[in-house]
């Protein structure tokens, strides 16, 4: 044992004699410790308690410091709308759309990933109407209706922003993966009609192309009339646009199958006999996979009663079946290939089925009576809701996480 220890101390001592020669090709360089920056014109984050400047190589043995990236923690926010995707993690909207949040704890703790140079405001601008597209717990983009001219994007979690210059304002955005995505992009409305611009990019936002555009005068196959509520993809051509149109029994639904450049409407959709005479809400279709998807129709009836309408497609959306309906129903939240949540003002329901039939899941604790504004659910027993005690100011809302399928509710925010 002895011998073997003379010699490594022997090894040793020749290791630090040949890094005292600073032989050639033998210096070491310092490992980088930032994450990798996206290529980009202009790079926000927050402020840290130490440097952020990038690592370079230099010619020594001690490594550097990562820095200290970190989010403050955000005291008591009203959340107004979120998007969840684990059982941890997720993202929020404050009022006005005005900050945008990051949760890490489940919603308990909520971080303050604004970018910022968006605050403080300018003293003409009141909020700044935040839309943004949540592709994961890390992963978003958005832009300000108010400030607009730059699209903000993060894969760290709302650390580290990337900002791009964009050819349009009042976007609503849909990306399917890290690089493709499309924006629908509102050129105004007047006398029942709702113009629009689409664009497309290739490349997570750097650059767009416009594959449509309403012109003044010129009919297009996406019709002007109806208001049209946003634009959903399946893959890089098949893509939707839902809305509303001022006549009964009308389904407002328009599908392209080259990108966006053109569309056509949708004209097989069937309406039950018993919904006849009904002004529709056509909603965005929800893909749970690349076969399968659900679309939620929104029912004025007849009888001054509104129904949640739920339609089924098991051929990427050549064509959409009934599933059944829930009275007074608002929200849909699906989860699973067959597994999915209905918030219906007071109630909450769940189905196994897909759709077929909804199980009402009485509520013991929380938002007990309370009207639930907004459901998101990311298996059959982790949710959040937000709910609220009046049904006509919505105020004030609340923040709730289930644990246990929706039996039992605690009260995150405020």
């Amino acid at each position: 044992m002895r011998k073997k220890s003379i010699k490594m101390i022997s090894l040793v001592l020749l290791v630090i004699l040949l890094q005292a020669c600073n032989f050639p090709g033998q210096q070491e360089t310092t490992p980088e410790t930032n994450p990798p920056e996206i290529p980009t014109e202009t790079t926000t984050q927050p402020p840290t308690e130490s440097s952020t400047s990038t690592a370079t190589l230099t010619p020594t043995s001690t490594p550097t410091e990562e820095p200290d990236i970190s989010l403050p923690v955000f005291i008591d926010p009203v959340i107004y709308d979120f998007s969840m995707f684990t059982s941890t993690g997720g993202w929020a909207l404050t009022q006005d759309n005005d900050r945008l949040l990051r949760t890490e704890d489940g919603g308990q703790t909520w971080l303050d990933a604004t970018p910022t140079d968006l605050h403080p405001l300018p003293a003409d601008v009141t909020a700044l109407w935040i839309e943004p597209f949540f592709l994961d717990e890390d992963t978003a983009w958005f832009s300000s209706n108010t400030l607009g001219g730059d699209l903000y994007h993060t894969v760290d979690g709302g650390l580290t922003w990337r900002v791009s210059p964009i050819p349009f304002e009042r976007a609503r955005y849909y990306f399917l993966d890290l690089n493709l995505g499309y924006a629908l992009v509102d050129l105004g409305a007047g006398a029942g009609s709702h113009y629009v611009a689409i664009y497309r990019t290739e490349d997570s936002g750097l650059t767009w192309l416009e594959v449509f555009s309403h012109e003044p005068g010129v009919m297009k196959s996406l019709r002007e009339s109806g208001s049209k509520g946003g634009i959903t993809f399946l893959d890089l051509n098949h893509g939707w646009i839902g809305g509303t149109y001022p006549m009964t029994d009308f389904f407002y639904l328009h599908f392209t199958e080259d990108g966006g450049t053109t569309w056509a409407q949708e004209m097989d959709i069937s309406l039950p006999a018993v919904y006849n005479g009904s002004w529709l809400e056509v909603r965005q279709p929800i893909f749970m996979s690349d076969t399968v998807g659900y679309l939620p129709v929104r029912a004025l009836a007849p009888d001054n009663n509104t129904y949640l309408l739920v339609y089924r497609s098991d051929d990427s959306g050549q064509t959409w079946v009934f599933q059944n309906s829930v009275q007074d129903g608002e929200v849909l939240d699906f989860y699973a290939l067959d597994e999915g949540w209905l918030a219906a003002s007071t109630e909450l329901f769940q189905t196994n089925d897909a759709g077929m039939n909804w199980n009402p899941v009485t509520i013991s604790t929380g938002p007990v009576g309370e009207f639930l504004l907004k459901i998101d659910f990311v298996d059959d027993q982790h949710g959040w809701a937000i709910a609220t005690p009046d049904d006509e100011t919505w105020e004030p809302r609340k923040l709730y996480r289930t644990s246990d399928g929706g039996v039992n509710w605690t009260q995150l925010v405020p």
